[in-house]
């Protein structure tokens, strides 16, 4: 793989709220990267956890900040980076070796204002609530996304800092923030193959019922044709039989009802106005 110059400095930025069980694992991660990032910024978004602790344990740069989720996070964390490259990661992530120079390479050559990977893998595939997950959102199992994914998506792993802050950054509009860069810069993610990296999907009731109600509460919730019937009781339970049809794990069951709970109740907070942040 072609060496990207020295002159090139990458700044990692990661939103975490309450990542204190999996933060650890990023962070190793980060240190074994053949394309040592210039500076890792751990911007904690509101833990109550010890985000802020572990993320300083690791010499990352650690910003604190209230609450407001991660388009606000991630925004905070570019204007104070110093790299000309953002790589953006989340705290529930791993990631392979190659992963910052195969985000990086493309930019630092003019090939492309940003870029994302394909190369996404549940890290815990024997976990029976994560796998349950990946059936509720339609996503592939292990690898959530196809080898014959388009080269060319709105979803930006890593962006040019000069060009992320000249159009504002991310917006904030909850769940769906990550897909709001692409129409502002007018140009979408380039695939960088081989950027390989591992995601822990929600592993508990607790935590898909925290991230149904997040998307429950988002930007992109309005824009779907029939979000109430699509998860009611019956619905869940229809959809449930056919996943185990299809080979997913019994738990499946409890895994949609209590998504389309927590799905049910962030429409009720987006409409009474509360606030859209996970």
């Amino acid at each position: 793989m072609a060496s990207i110059p020295e002159r090139i400095a990458v700044s990692v930025v990661v939103c975490a709220y309450n990542e204190g069980r999996h933060l650890d694992r990023l962070l190793a991660s980060l240190e074994c990267q053949t394309l040592q990032p210039r500076e890792v910024i751990v911007v904690d978004d509101g833990s109550t956890d010890r985000t802020a602790a572990i993320a300083m344990a690791y010499g990352a740069r650690t910003i604190r900040v209230p609450h407001r989720g991660p388009a606000v996070g991630r925004n905070v964390g570019a204007v104070a980076a110093k790299g000309e490259i953002l790589v953006f990661a989340d705290g529930d992530m791993s990631c392979h070796p190659e992963y910052v120079e195969r985000l990086a390479r493309p930019i630092a050559a003019g090939a492309a204002v940003g870029t994302f990977t394909a190369d996404i893998f549940v890290g815990h595939p024997a976990n029976a609530w994560a796998r349950s997950y990946g059936a509720i959102r339609r996503l592939g199992f292990p690898r959530l996304l196809p080898e014959s994914f388009p080269d060319r998506w709105d979803n930006f792993r890593a962006v040019s800092r000069p060009a992320f802050l000249a159009v504002g950054g991310y917006d904030d509009v909850g769940y769906g923030e990550d897909r709001t860069l692409a129409p502002k810069l007018g140009e979408l993610a380039l695939k960088a193959p081989g950027a390989r990296c591992c995601h822990y999907h929600p592993d508990s009731p607790r935590e898909i019922f925290e991230n149904a109600r997040w998307i429950g509460r988002g930007h992109d919730a309005g824009h779907l044709a029939h979000p109430v019937r699509d998860n009611l009781p019956t619905t869940a339970l229809r959809r449930a039989l056919r996943d185990i049809a299809r080979g997913h794990p019994l738990r499946v069951l409890a895994a949609r009802q209590i998504y389309s709970a927590g799905f049910l109740l962030g429409l009720a907070d987006r409409r009474l106005g509360r606030s859209h942040v996970k």
